[in-house]
């Protein structure tokens, strides 16, 4: 291999890396297909609080975990979480307990190699975060393929 050719390969790779980095810290995440962003909603019950989607951002906490992600709701503290209560897909909840559980482990990538959209995955039941926009509700299901399963995370300076 040429010299020339080396160093240009090497020089290149940072910023191929940096195309596939997931953002962390603050973030917002808002879904493809209905170009809205997931949000917490009303409470479940005492340690769970339902997620939606709406117009309106608010500000999520995405920080590495071994191989994996974890997403936190930045001014609730609260892990989002896939649950094994289906009804329409499995539901998923913020956790309102301050302790880590499995259900809070993520897989996140790219949908696509030119794209700025990523697929979330949760690690335990490999279902994919998804919203038709209907009903208010962000669910998950195993497809794992379209619009509707596509996010894009957009990260900005933490606001108090």
């Amino acid at each position: 291999m040429q010299p020339t050719l080396l160093i240009l390969c090497l020089a290149l790779v940072p910023a191929i890396l940096a195309d596939l980095e997931v953002p962390l810290g603050c973030v917002e995440i808002r879904n493809r297909d209905i170009d809205r962003f997931l949000v917490s909603s009303t409470p479940r019950d005492n340690d769970r609080r339902h997620v939606g989607y709406n117009a309106k951002a608010e500000q999520w906490y995405i920080e590495k975990d071994g191989n994996d992600y974890r997403i936190v709701h930045y001014k609730l503290g609260e892990e989002l979480i896939e649950s094994a209560q289906t009804w329409n897909g499995n539901y998923v909840f913020t956790w309102k307990a301050k302790d880590h559980t499995i259900n809070g482990l993520w897989k996140i990538y790219r949908a696509g190699p030119k794209t700025n959209y990523f697929i979330i995955r949760n690690v335990k039941f490999g279902h994919c975060l998804w919203t038709k926009g209907v009903g208010g509700w962000i669910g998950a299901y195993p497809e794992c393929y379209g619009w509707e399963f596509q996010w894009q995370i957009h990260k900005f300076k933490c606001k108090k």
